[in-house]
């Protein structure tokens, strides 16, 4: 049998979402050719198995900076607050490590357009962890797209309804922030964080290539917010790609049930829906009767990673990198743009409710039936009467695009 090339791996976060890198890794075959080299965190030692990666030969660091000092890896997994995903990736490249970092690509389009440039000079990669575009069913799906067997996209939709109480806006400082205490950019939302899955996945159908993401060419949003926070836990987007398809994106913490993700996809010859609520799969229904089932399309934490190992060992592009990824970026800078004071939902519509742990979720009346309301409708919830604390955004226009605040010429 022959020997797979051994995959170097440094994971830069090791608690929260990081831990479940560590159980992939810790807990997959020996055979799979791979080793762990390092482990990086501030605080490291919050992560349950961090014996077990020790053992395994994962020298423990503060920093990457440190780590870099004395030793590289052929791989970098980054799961690290969003401030901090272009630092990383960006010293990762420079340092001649391939890059795996999840959600979002970065905070802005300015931190985008950088690590083009840092990836485009290292000779190596950054994979975006969208876990969907690593997914069989949604590859399935854009290549049938790309073929043209769908017929022309015509719009898009997806609704993601969502509720957190205030413990998740207290696990960290940089939860639910505009920037940090240091003055980053971070733009936490719903938008730019739990559900931005589903925003960048619109995009990513729509792209042109398997590598690619259509672009915004243009945004108008929607912005609210119910808890005490620095930026939106509401949003209601649209944009229209650089081909003309219109996208509308739909998404709350503030709400007392979970709806979602839903999605509605159209095109000249089929309608592709999926739901959570009806069983996960996206499946196309043609004008002439036929239907096909994509499937379910989470490929979860080990589909992108091994995905990516494997990207590493070939020099094959990873399905989602920074230019698939940027897209959704383009479009919560946007949409910042489009709306910079975030309206505050009236104080005789916002209910809170404290569970027996004292976890309070704050939620908005009428939230949830206005949102589902008008993703029925195609339209922005100032779009269909009746709701009284609905405001328009601007609309932004997106062309040539390359700063964050919006910088015009």
């Amino acid at each position: 049998m022959t020997m797979q090339r051994e995959v170097t791996i440094a994971l830069m976060g090791v608690g929260g979402y990081g831990g479940a890198y560590v159980a992939e890794l810790l807990d997959a075959p020996r055979d799979r050719g791979v080793r762990i080299v390092a482990a990086i965190d501030p605080a490291a030692e919050r992560c349950p198995r961090l014996a077990e990666l020790q053992a395994r030969g994962g020298a423990v660091f503060a920093d990457a900076e440190r780590f870099y000092e004395t030793a590289t890896a052929d791989l970098a997994v980054i799961s690290a607050p969003i401030h901090l995903h272009a630092p990383l990736t960006r010293l990762a490249l420079e340092k001649g490590s391939n890059v795996l970092c999840e959600k979002p690509l970065c905070a802005t389009v300015q931190e985008a357009l950088y690590l083009l440039d840092a990836e485009r000079q290292s000779g190596r990669f950054a994979a975006i962890g969208y876990q969907w575009s690593f997914s069989d069913t949604v590859q399935a799906l854009k290549k049938d797209i790309l073929a043209g067997r769908l017929g022309k996209p015509r719009r898009i939709k997806t609704l993601c309804s969502w509720p957190r109480r205030a413990s998740y806006y207290g696990r960290s400082r940089w939860a639910g922030a505009l920037r940090t205490d240091s003055g980053a950019w971070v733009l936490d939302s719903p938008a730019n964080n739990a559900t931005a899955h589903y925003l960048h996945n619109m995009f990513y159908l729509l792209g042109g290539s398997r590598e690619t993401a259509a672009l915004p060419s243009d945004v108008q949003a929607e912005l609210y917010r119910a808890n005490a926070i620095q930026s939106f836990d509401t949003a209601a987007i649209r944009c229209h790609t650089d081909q003309g398809v219109e996208v509308l994106f739909y998404t709350t913490h503030a709400v007392p049930s979970m709806i979602g993700p839903v999605v509605c996809c159209e095109f000249d010859e089929a309608v592709v829906h999926f739901a959570s609520e009806a069983g996960n799969r996206f499946v196309a229904r043609f004008r002439n009767g036929e239907v096909k089932d994509y499937g379910i399309p989470d490929a979860g934490t080990g589909g992108k990673l091994w995905q990516v190992v494997e990207a590493v060992r070939s020099g094959a592009l990873p399905a989602c990198g920074i230019r698939a990824a940027m897209a959704q970026t383009i479009c919560i800078n946007g949409a910042h743009d489009s709306v910079p004071a975030i309206a505050v939902f009236p104080d005789d519509v916002v209910r809170r409710e404290t569970d027996a742990r004292g976890d309070c979720l704050t939620w908005v009346a009428g939230l949830q039936a206005a949102l589902v309301q008008a993703y029925d409708r195609w339209a922005l919830p100032s779009e269909i009467g009746d709701v009284a604390w609905a405001r328009a955004g601007a609309r932004v226009l997106l062309k040539d695009y390359h700063s964050f605040p919006r910088i015009d010429d």
